[in-house]
């Protein structure tokens, strides 16, 4: 179901002042009427004058009521997807550009009785009146494209400096610890596990992205360590096709949900644990049977910076409704 909580840019009309942008506008639309009209017709005053005018209120009106307009032209519902809400800001504002033309044309031949010379003013003016839409929309765009890369940098901050939660280190540490009498060999394939995990999560750490094999790797050597903690309790399997091994996604994407079922889903369960992964070129599927995910259950901070850095590379994160246990999917874009 599409939300009805829809998303606006926020442009602000009007920029730098009411009086200078209607003096700036004038300019612009009247100036390159009038050397249009001069270049036409010759620098006659009157027919100069005249393209002076009407160019200006070309301008003043169309450019106008894109400024108060936007609010509502660059809005759209927040999980459309980009192409079709750019077509969609397109389709309002030629409904309100076939609108005012309309407008601008009837009153400059019907109630003002200019020339038809007139009219090609008035395409001037509408043509200048474009160009500052396409202005004005892509100064927005990228305002916004900055916006979103600073608000994505803190998301990645948060999500790194809280992939590794204390318990899950304290639970690997402390299993560790509990082998060096009873075990030594275990106790050191447990340390080289630990070693191995925190030496990928530092590494993580420095890179904007890095590829799916190197996130499985660091996954499998968690498991190994909980595998020592749950003993033959627990069970997994990481299918990752050789194909799909080089796929670059942000580093540290899937820590959180293996976690998540590990502390959530395990944690409380009586019996055999088991946790799959499988990953396609567009899709990772992780699978626990757990005790499950209640339904509406808030997002903690993890699951949340993994939707949010999810999003802007294009994917999706969802929740499959499912008998037992839990399954989260993260769609990947192609």
């Amino acid at each position: 179901m599409v939300s009805s909580v829809h998303w606006n840019p926020g442009i602000r009309p009007f920029p730098g002042g009411f009086l200078r942008w209607v003096s700036r506008a004038i300019l612009l639309g009247g100036l390159p009427s009038a050397l249009a009209q001069a270049l036409l017709t010759g620098p006659s005053p009157t027919y100069m004058a005249i393209s002076f005018g009407v160019g200006a209120v070309c301008a003043v009106v169309l450019w106008g009521s894109y400024e108060l307009l936007s609010p509502w032209i660059q809005a759209h519902p927040p999980d459309l997807d980009p192409g079709w809400a750019a077509i969609l800001s397109l389709c309002k504002w030629m409904l309100v550009y076939a609108v005012l033309v309309a407008i601008l044309l009837v009153t400059s031949y019907r109630v003002l009785h200019l020339p038809l010379s007139a009219f090609f003013v008035v395409v001037m003016g509408l043509l200048l009146s474009s160009l500052v839409v396409s202005v004005r929309s892509t100064t927005a765009q990228v305002a916004l494209a900055r916006t979103l890369e600073q608000s994505r940098a803190r998301a990645n901050l948060v999500a790194l400096k809280s992939q590794l939660s204390p318990h899950t280190l304290f639970n690997a540490l402390n299993a560790a610890a509990s082998l060096v009498s009873k075990s030594p060999r275990d106790a050191e394939r447990a340390i080289e596990h630990l070693s191995l995990l925190l030496r990928r999560i530092l590494e993580a750490l420095e890179r904007e992205t890095w590829t799916l094999g190197e996130e499985v790797d660091l996954i499998r050597h968690l498991l190994e360590l909980e595998k020592i903690r749950f003993g033959a309790r627990l069970s997994f399997s990481l299918g990752l096709p050789e194909a799909c091994r080089e796929q670059p996604i942000p580093p540290l994407l899937l820590l959180p949900l293996v976690e998540n079922s590990l502390k959530h889903g395990f944690r409380r369960k009586v019996g055999p644990c088991s946790l799959h992964l499988a990953v396609e070129p567009t899709l990772i599927r992780l699978v626990d049977d757990g005790v499950g995910r209640q339904p509406g259950a808030p997002e903690g901070i993890g699951l949340r910076t993994v939707r949010q850095r999810l999003e802007a590379i294009g994917g999706r994160l969802q929740w499959p409704e499912v008998d037992s246990g839990c399954t989260v999917e993260l769609s990947l874009c192609p």
